[in-house]
């Protein structure tokens, strides 16, 4: 009965195993195939999203940017910001750089002043 057995199932599966055991049908080729087959989809498919990506972007972009309000968050943006504060502190720099200048001057006047002064005749007094 074993033997009959074995017989029946050779023979039901010998269309099977004789496709499955041919060289070109085993798995290595089989696999080689389809990884191919994938990475050349993959490519196609990021392709057509770069395009895609290309396209569609500058629309929403622009989309978005025709939708904002910019003279009203420019408003906002300089109401929120502290102007005259931002002035008084860089005019207020400014002002001691040309305090500080001037009192640079007055000191490099005054030493001229004196050189000269020490160096001109002076009357003698009188007797």
């Amino acid at each position: 009965m074993g033997l009959r057995a074995g017989g029946v199932v050779a023979g039901v599966a010998r269309p099977v195993t004789t496709v499955v055991l041919r060289p070109e049908n085993w798995p290595s080729r089989r696999l080689r195939l389809l990884a191919e087959s994938g990475f050349q989809q993959r490519q196609r498919a990021l392709a057509e999203a770069a395009r895609l990506y290309r396209k569609v972007v500058p629309l929403v972009v622009t989309d978005v940017l025709d939708q904002l309000d910019l003279t009203a968050l420019a408003r906002d943006v300089v109401r929120d910001l502290d102007l005259p504060e931002i002035i008084r502190v860089s005019s207020g720099s400014v002002a001691a750089d040309a305090v500080r200048d001037v009192r640079v001057g007055a000191i490099h006047a005054d030493e001229v002043v004196s050189r000269w002064f020490d160096r001109s005749p002076r009357p003698r007094p009188s007797p």
